[in-house]
C-alpha cells in the first residue's frame, strides 16, 4: 500500500487552519486498478485527520467566541455580570457551536469529460468522481452531511445531503453508474441546483468548464447570492493543458460529433494563448462569486492537488 498523507480536511469556511504538511506521492495507477469507486475513494482519504469544524454562526454551545455589547432584547442570562461590576458596561457572550457542514458535489457528466490522451491517466470524467468522492468520504468521516448534483442537459440527478453511511454507499452507487451525456449545460444545471439546496452549503464542481461563460457568471452569481462556498474543480487531460500533439489530423468534437482537420504544432501558440484566457476568465468569476477555483490534471493523484489547496484556503479563512 502506498503511503498516504498525514493530514487532510475537508474545505468548509468554517475550520481552523492547521499547520501545513508536506504530502508524499500517491500512486495514481494503483487508483486506477482498484475495481471500485468505494475503494478507491477509501484508499484516497485513509489516515486523513477526522475532526470536527466550527460554524460562524453564533449560538449557545460550550465554547466561549467572544463579546458584543448589550443590545435591548437580549437574554439576561447570558450577560457577563462580572465584566459589568469591573466595566460597568453590559457585555453579553457569544459561543461557537459545532453544526453540520452541508457539502453539495456537483459531476459533470458531458462527453467531453469522458476523454483520456494518455493511457496512464484517468479519464477526466472518472478523476473527477474520485475527487468528489473522496470528498464525500471525508464529510461522511467527519458528521457532515453531503449530495450529489449531476449535470446533464439540465439537474438530471440529484442526491439529497445526508451523512450516514448507507447514504455514502448511494452516493458512490449513483455517481458510479451515471453514463456520460451527449450533451450538457452546466449553468442550467447550477440554476437548477439552488433552487433546491438548502442556504450556506458548500458547493464543489467538478468539471472542464467548456461553457458558455456569461450563462455560468449568472449561476455562480445565484449561488453566491444564496450565501453558498463555491469551489470549482477544472479537471483536464495533459493534452488540453500542454498541447504537445505534434501531428496533423482530424479531430473530432465529443459532443457535437463535428470532425476538423489541422496541424495541431502549427495552431498551438493560438490554441495554448486562448485556452490560457478561457481559464482566467473562469477564475474570475469564481473569484467574484466569493469561490475558489483550481485546476486538477489527470496525472497528478487528486490528493496531492487537494490538500495543497486546502492547507491554503483553511490558513487564509
Amino acid at each position: 500500500m502506498p503511503t498516504l498523507p498525514p493530514s487532510l480536511r475537508l474545505p468548509p469556511v468554517f475550520h481552523r487552519a492547521p499547520a501545513a504538511r508536506a504530502v508524499p506521492p500517491l500512486d495514481l495507477q494503483l487508483l486506477a486498478d482498484l475495481p471500485s469507486l468505494a475503494l478507491r475513494s477509501r484508499c484516497l482519504v485513509d489516515g486523513f485527520l477526522s475532526g470536527r469544524h466550527r460554524s460562524p454562526q453564533k449560538g449557545s454551545s460550550v465554547e466561549f467566541a467572544e463579546y458584543r455589547d448589550y443590545q435591548l432584547g437580549d437574554d439576561l442570562r447570558r450577560v457577563d455580570w462580572r465584566l459589568f461590576g469591573r466595566s460597568d458596561r453590559l457585555h453579553v457572550k457569544q459561543y461557537e457551536e459545532e453544526t453540520q457542514l452541508r457539502v453539495f458535489t456537483v459531476l459533470d457528466a458531458s462527453a467531453s469529460m469522458d476523454f483520456k490522451s494518455r493511457p496512464q491517466a484517468m479519464n477526466k470524467l472518472d478523476f473527477a468522481r474520485l475527487a468528489l468522492a473522496g470528498i464525500a468520504t471525508l464529510a461522511q468521516r467527519q458528521g457532515d452531511a453531503f449530495g450529489l448534483g449531476v449535470a446533464g442537459v439540465e439537474l438530471v440527478d440529484f442526491l439529497r445531503a445526508r451523512s450516514t453511511a448507507s447514504h455514502w454507499q448511494t452516493f458512490i452507487g449513483r455517481m458510479e453508474h451515471f453514463p456520460p451525456q451527449k450533451q450538457t449545460a452546466l449553468a442550467r444545471a447550477l440554476e437548477a441546483l439552488a433552487e433546491v439546496i438548502p442556504p450556506r452549503s458548500l458547493v464543489v464542481i467538478a468539471s472542464d468548464f467548456y461553457e458558455d461563460l456569461p450563462a455560468l457568471e449568472a449561476a455562480l452569481s445565484r449561488l453566491h447570492y444564496d450565501g453558498h462556498d463555491l469551489i470549482g474543480l477544472q479537471i483536464l487531460d495533459p493534452l488540453e493543458l500542454d498541447f504537445d500533439q505534434p501531428h496533423a489530423g482530424f479531430w473530432v468534437d465529443a459532443e457535437s460529433g463535428a470532425r476538423q482537420q489541422l496541424d495541431a504544432a502549427a495552431v498551438r501558440a493560438g490554441y495554448l494563448k486562448r485556452f490560457k484566457q478561457h481559464c482566467a476568465e473562469l477564475e474570475e468569476h469564481f473569484r467574484a462569486a466569493g469561490g475558489d477555483f483550481i485546476q486538477l490534471r489527470t496525472t497528478q493523484p487528486p490528493v496531492t492537488a487537494l490538500s495543497g489547496y486546502l492547507a491554503k484556503r483553511e490558513n487564509r479563512l
